[in-house]
């Protein structure tokens, strides 16, 4: 589905990525993992168009996507929930969330059946459909981008950081939505820093070191501490 071969992504002259190679197979959750700075936002940010490479191919569906801008890789089917989950604050739940469909052409009727089945996964999310951004827990907001996403149809759905600040239960049941969402049929590529249970819910994953893959493996793998070198967090 997602092929990445010897990306090269730049700031000015630092290189944050160097022949940075993976892929995800449709269907599966890839988790790619590593410390701060080892280039994971970065690789994300790069496949989404938001930079651009300076060598190697990104090909997705088995198209070059490498040279599209981030609205017609959008289109293509990739959404990216960034690092942060960027909540539009002075918008309502509701309105954040129907934003996400906005790179479709599809009725209001389709528009407030799709968001009935987001309100499905996130329920928790029901009572605050008329609240606005700003007023929304960490754990909250995260659903909300998280649905905002969902509401794009992704064929890939890419998480950077989703636990990021929250606290242990509610990062538990994320990471249980993010297998049900799996489930349901969205490929995803999950970020992040929680290399245990990130592997708990992975098919496969990667470990990146300063902008590159130093290790790759089942997921199970992994966990089971084969790569236990690059995988501290996993202790």
């Amino acid at each position: 589905m997602l092929r990445l071969n010897g990306i090269e992504t730049r700031y000015g002259k630092i290189v944050a990525l160097r022949n940075m190679s993976l892929e995800v197979r449709e269907g599966e959750i890839v988790a790619l993992l590593g410390m701060n700075g080892a280039g994971k936002s970065t690789t994300l940010k790069t496949i989404s168009g938001l930079l651009r490479p300076k060598a190697g191919t990104i090909e997705f569906m088995g198209q070059p996507v490498d040279q599209l801008s981030p609205e017609e890789i959008v289109r293509r089917g990739i959404i990216h929930v960034p690092e942060g989950r960027k909540i539009f604050p002075g918008l309502t739940v509701k309105e954040n969330l129907i934003l996400g469909a906005t790179s479709r052409k599809i009725s209001m009727t389709q528009v407030k059946q799709e968001l009935q089945e987001i309100l499905d996964i996130f329920p928790e999310l029901i009572p605050l459909l008329d609240q606005l951004g700003w007023s929304l827990s960490g754990g909250q907001q995260q659903m909300c981008a998280i649905g905002r996403g969902l509401m794009a149809k992704p064929k890939l759905l890419m998480l950077d950081e989703p636990s990021l600040g929250l606290a242990p239960l509610i990062v538990q049941n994320m990471f249980h939505t993010i297998q049900k969402i799996n489930r349901n049929g969205t490929t995803v590529l999950l970020v992040e820093q929680n290399a245990r249970q990130s592997l708990a819910i992975a098919h496969r994953g990667y470990v990146a070191e300063a902008g590159k893959i130093v290790a790759s493996d089942e997921a199970s793998n992994l966990l089971n501490g084969i790569h236990h070198a690059y995988l501290g967090a996993a202790k």
